[in-house]
């Protein structure tokens, strides 16, 4: 739907469907309409933090983040990351991305194409600065040849999982304006630690009848490395494989990373790290991921597993943990050790 510039009182309003537009700051005469839809050159990126945190006001983003997470994503391409400009001004932006290279055994998606980010300056909104975004961001993804696009689980390099409806309503409807469908629902949980965590009494005698079964729940060891990325490769998805190799790569602490063992073999395990620079592999308040092989699950290894953990990110100092993506009925097992729903998003999808 177009809008429409008129020149009123020396300034610059915005009419759609004869309607004004109420914007948040005065656009003066001098800065004429021109809006112009490009891809991204070097030297936007403190324009893109900026615009992020004016939009994205409860999750502001640093320079470091974006550079890891966007320029350095080895998928990065930049005719993907569409850049709106107002009278040469950067206003909006839009990160579009797609495989070029395989996530480890989980291949290319060929048929997925993923936003994981759209941010218009607050003064733009009612504008067409977004459709304009979505729109050049849909004609990349057909030429790319994409049967869908996501909002926004985009791995190994997503910001949300999806749209927060509560936050960011305004971007919920701009999706669904432009033939987005809600697939399924992701929730958010912290549990508070400090400072009365300690183990459970139950949790003590799960982890009591394990070792009787054989089951050893314990901090990774050097010896166990092999079998956990065995483990990870023949039971979870490619992202938890890669997110395991990379915390290890990055030289993490060994108790950040807690096994069930069974005659040797790997069955279960779970982590926990800081944050999302450079130094995220660094001991944090970020649980997970956390999983059990099927055959093995029911038995309370996952308990044990999960309590430990717990206990070692509080005898570190943290007061807190949280895991940003679970499910309503995985909730239910983290409510057991005080986890509370702090966030929702909604994972979105169109189909071109």
């Amino acid at each position: 739907m177009s809008i429409l510039p008129i020149v009123s009182d020396g300034k610059i309003r915005f009419f759609k469907l004869g309607k004004p537009l109420r914007v948040k700051a005065n656009i003066t005469l001098a800065m004429a309409p021109h809006l112009m839809i490009r891809e991204y050159t070097a030297g936007d990126e403190e324009a893109l933090v900026n615009i992020w945190n004016e939009f994205f006001r409860k999750d502001p983003l640093t320079l470091k983040v974006l550079e890891r997470k966007v320029l350095l994503d080895p998928n990065f391409d930049k005719s993907g990351l569409k850049i709106a400009e107002y009278n040469g001004e950067i206003v909006g932006f839009l990160i579009g991305i797609v495989r070029q290279y395989p996530l480890f055994y989980h291949g290319l998606d060929d048929e997925n194409g993923w936003i994981t980010a759209i941010a218009v300056r607050p003064m733009f909104s009612g504008t067409d600065v977004a459709d304009r975004l979505i729109m050049e961001a849909f004609k990349f993804f057909r030429e790319k040849k994409r049967r869908y696009v996501w909002f926004s689980p985009y791995t190994p390099n997503y910001f949300f999982p999806g749209v927060d409806p509560e936050r960011y309503g305004e971007l919920l409807a701009l999706l669904v304006k432009h033939g987005f469908e809600k697939m399924y629902e992701a929730l958010s949980m912290d549990v508070q630690l400090y400072p009365d965590y300690s183990l459970p009494e139950w949790v003590v005698e799960a982890e009591k009848r394990l070792k009787e079964d054989g089951v050893e729940i314990r901090p990774l060891e050097t010896r166990y490395i092999y079998p956990l990325l065995k483990f990870l490769r023949e039971n979870f998805h490619a992202d938890w494989y890669r997110h395991t190799l990379e915390l290890l790569q990055g030289g993490c602490e060994k108790d950040q990373i807690f096994v069930a063992v069974k005659h040797g073999d790997v069955v279960g395990y779970c982590q926990y790290f800081h944050s999302e620079e450079y130094d995220w592999h660094r001991p944090g308040t970020h649980f997970g991921p956390f999983g059990v092989r099927k055959d093995m699950r029911g038995k309370g290894i996952g308990s044990v597993l999960m309590a430990k953990c717990l206990q070692s990110m509080r005898s570190r100092g943290f007061h807190n943990a949280f895991l940003l993506w679970t499910d309503r009925e995985t909730a239910k097992f983290y409510s057991r050790f005080g986890f509370k729903i702090t966030r929702s998003f909604y994972i979105m999808r169109k189909s071109l």
